[in-house]
C-alpha cells in the first residue's frame, strides 16, 4: 500500500476538522462551556486521541469554532453591508440574513450569544481580539446603518435591542427543536416596525 499524498492528507485533515467542529457545535448547544474533548470525540464518532491531536483543550477548540463562525457570519451579512437601497433597508436585510444564518449554522448563533454574554463563561482575556473583530466587522457597520436612517437617539442601544431579539428568538427555536418553524421575515418586520414607531 503506497503512502498517502499531501493532497490526500489535506483532504483527510479537512474532513476531520469539519467533523470535530460540527460535533463541538452540537455538544456546546447541549452542555455549554461544560463540554469536554471526550464529549466532542463521542459526538464526532472519532477517537479521543484523534480529536486531541487537533485540539489539546476545549478552549482552543472553542476559539477556532468562534473565529470560524465570525468569518461565516461576515460572509452571510456581506450583501447587506455592501448593498444599496438606504441604510434602513440594509439594516433590515442585515437582520434577516443574520437570523437565517443563526438558524442554519448554530455555530454563528453560539458566537452571537457568546458576544451578547460578553464571553463571561470564558477564562481570562483570551477572546478580546475576537470581540474586537466582531465589533469592527459586524457590530459597528450595523450601528452605522441605524445611525444614518432610523435617527435613533442611541443607535448602539437600538442595535443591542435588535441583536438581543435575534438571539432570543434563535435560542427559543434551537432549544425547542423548532428551527424550521422560525418566521424570519415576520420577526424582523415586527422588530423594525416597533423600532420605527418608537423612534418617531
Amino acid at each position: 500500500m503506497s503512502p498517502r499524498t499531501k493532497e490526500q492528507n489535506d483532504a483527510i485533515r479537512e474532513l476531520r476538522m469539519n467533523q470535530i467542529m460540527q460535533a463541538a457545535t452540537e455538544v456546546y448547544l447541549e452542555k455549554g462551556i461544560q463540554l469536554e474533548i471526550r464529549d466532542v470525540a463521542v459526538k464526532a464518532e472519532l477517537g479521543y486521541g484523534t480529536v486531541y491531536h487537533y485540539y489539546k483543550n476545549k478552549i482552543m477548540l472553542l476559539e477556532d469554532l468562534l473565529w470560524d463562525a465570525l468569518n461565516r457570519m461576515e460572509s452571510a451579512v456581506l450583501p447587506a453591508l455592501t448593498g444599496d437601497g438606504g441604510s434602513l433597508l440594509q439594516a433590515e436585510s442585515f437582520s434577516r440574513l443574520l437570523l437565517r444564518k443563526c438558524i442554519q449554522d448554530p455555530s454563528v448563533f453560539i458566537l452571537l450569544k457568546t458576544v451578547a454574554d460578553n464571553f463571561h463563561h470564558f477564562p481570562g482575556n483570551r477572546f478580546n481580539k475576537l470581540f474586537a473583530e466582531f465589533q469592527e466587522r459586524i457590530y459597528l457597520p450595523f450601528v452605522k446603518m441605524i445611525r444614518e436612517d432610523i435617527s435613533s437617539k442611541s443607535p448602539e442601544k437600538t442595535a443591542n435591542l435588535i441583536y438581543g431579539s435575534l438571539v432570543g428568538c434563535t435560542t427559543l427555536n434551537i432549544h425547542h427543536n423548532m428551527r424550521n418553524e422560525l418566521d424570519v421575515d415576520g420577526i424582523v418586520d415586527m422588530i423594525f416596525s416597533g423600532i420605527q414607531s418608537k423612534e418617531k
